[in-house]
């Protein structure tokens, strides 16, 4: 079975600047701090996967605990903060940052007290539990709001295409690493533990340009650099 190697960052929406998402209504339980700049995700059941997709879960019930995700991806400036970069460019700093490793990733996230999400939790918290195929549900053709595609977008610009947990960039910007390795049924031998689950890019054949549905899964080798890649943190709750 061979990578989906065509990405891009881009896809035709129609305009959708008056449509807002409805979002789930999430009560944090006494006791438990939600960091800025993460949203609570709670405890339960969501549907994962579609039946039509033989390598997704195929539509099924599955649950996890609650659990915190970063609501943007991580910007070049948070990122610079932490592994300066003499070629860091200040006028994009509100980018997703890319060319990061699944490793560089992961250490990331482990300086700031959190780690990578499984995509269990990066399902959940694109879709919520009324197993939507979108993110922001409604889907519009040819858009015309300003979305090129061509390029990644700062990561808090699109408030018309959150998820209903109102997590931002899942399905349109850069694709994002995962703590899962790829795996599914009847996987050849060769294949397990080489690639790791990346979620929520864009796939690009020819001409055509396409948003990723929340349950659609890719991957690629760990130690992969390339400029459509790039990663938000999740954290546990205690």
């Amino acid at each position: 079975m061979r990578p989906r190697w065509v990405f891009a960052f881009g896809l035709f929406l129609a305009s959708c600047e008056s449509h807002t998402v409805e979002q789930i209504e999430v009560t944090v339980p006494p006791g438990v701090t939600v960091p800025d700049g993460m949203v609570y995700i709670p405890a339960g059941e969501f549907i994962m996967g579609h039946a039509d997709e033989p390598d997704t879960a195929g539509g099924r019930k599955a649950a996890t605990g609650a659990y915190l995700i970063d609501r943007f991806e991580v910007s070049r400036k948070e990122y610079n903060q932490e592994n300066p970069d003499p070629g860091y460019n200040e006028q994009a700093a509100s980018f997703p940052a890319a060319h990061v490793t699944y490793a560089e990733a992961e250490a990331y996230c482990r300086k700031k007290g959190k780690r990578l999400p499984s995509e269990m939790e990066w399902e959940k918290a694109a879709r919520g539990t009324d197993g939507r195929k979108w993110p922001w549900n409604l889907y519009f053709d040819h858009p015309n709001n300003g979305f090129s595609g061509f390029l990644p977008e700062p990561v808090d610009k699109r408030k018309e295409w959150v998820s209903p947990y109102g997590v931002y960039g899942m399905g349109y910007n850069v694709w994002e690493w995962t703590s899962d390795w790829y795996a599914y049924e009847g996987q050849p031998e060769g294949e397990k533990n080489r690639f790791r689950v990346i979620r929520g890019g864009l796939h690009q054949t020819h001409l055509t340009i396409r948003f990723t549905p929340t349950w659609e899964r890719n991957y690629i080798e760990p130690a992969a650099r390339f400029n459509f890649i790039g990663f938000r943190c999740a954290k546990d709750v205690e």
